[in-house]
């Protein structure tokens, strides 16, 4: 059974938590993220047996996707009614911007232009086409309506929340935040590098020519799930050719120095709107320090 998820928020250093917390020898968290509660993952019931062979104190699971999603709340607090959460939080313009390469990257949504495609996002959230990838890409960033729903569904006594900043330049203290909540040995987590911090995981690609060509990559490694929002991987010859091309990607945009699009301060300002209605609820929600951005 499952004792802890690390719910999100998306693009906030949760990878670089996950892979630095599955190294305490009490945790077990399997690599990368784990959909149990979408389908087609759902009608499995996977968190039923999950990891009954591993002889440690806790287990636990990572999916950004979670935060924002009526769904996950409906489902995970039926099957997990003691659980205990991790959530990070990111400023939510520039998450809503590296979440938008991201679904380029991974062949989710076409690969246009920063400012053409974060509109199209807009225009997804605003008709409420909540089945969609580019709606969830402004959805996610609402985190103080969500959190609020996930407090009244766990108490907020269940939820650690930190900020990206927190966890980016304070990475030993982040963990020692991450013990006390979950009643771990601080003594025993992981030693963090007084430079590098945690382990760095899922470098953003933000260079709009080689997101192209990692979208490529991405379509021959992965295929749609009928369905659902999710793509699986396809057969090893594919996923070799596509990863190939995808760290080429990457690999070049590094040499280019990392070209990034400027988001249109009209859009930026239409944005900040929308997620600054929302801060009057996380702030409600969670202690003054975790909102550290203006």
């Amino acid at each position: 059974m499952i004792d802890f998820l690390i719910i999100g928020a998306q693009k906030a250093a949760t990878s670089a938590l996950l892979e630095t917390l599955r190294h305490h020898p009490d945790v077990y968290m399997p690599a990368g993220e784990s959909a149990f509660f979408e389908a087609p993952d759902y009608a499995r019931r996977p968190w039923e047996d999950f990891a009954a062979d591993q002889d440690v104190r806790l287990r636990g699971i990572k999916r950004p996707d979670y935060l924002c999603s009526d769904e996950a709340i409906a489902r995970i607090s039926a099957a997990l009614p003691k659980a205990r959460f991790i959530v990070v939080l990111r400023e939510p313009v520039s998450r809503a911007v590296s979440s938008y390469v991201y679904m380029v990257r991974h062949a989710h949504l076409p690969a246009l232009p920063l400012n053409p495609g974060l509109e199209a996002c807009l225009a997804a959230h605003e008709r409420g086409d909540t089945g969609s990838r580019a709606e969830q890409v402004i959805r996610f960033g609402l985190y103080g309506q969500y959190l609020q729903r996930w407090q009244q569904a766990y108490g907020r006594d269940r939820f650690l929340v930190m900020s990206q900043d927190l966890v980016a330049q304070q990475p030993a203290r982040a963990l020692e935040l991450c013990a006390a909540h979950l009643d771990l040995d601080p003594a025993r987590m992981p030693a963090t590098d007084a430079e590098t911090g945690m382990v760095r995981s899922n470098v953003g690609l933000y260079d709009p020519d080689m997101l192209k060509i990692a979208r490529i990559g991405s379509l021959l490694k992965t295929a749609r799930i009928p369905g659902t929002l999710r793509r699986a991987p396809r057969a090893l010859p594919l996923r070799l050719v596509g990863g190939a091309i995808t760290r080429g990607a990457e690999e070049l945009a590094r040499r280019r120095g990392q070209k990034r699009e400027t988001l249109d301060p009209a859009l930026r300002a239409r944005l900040q709107k929308i997620y600054d209605e929302d801060r009057e609820l996380l702030a409600g929600c969670v202690p003054p320090e975790v909102i550290t951005w203006g």
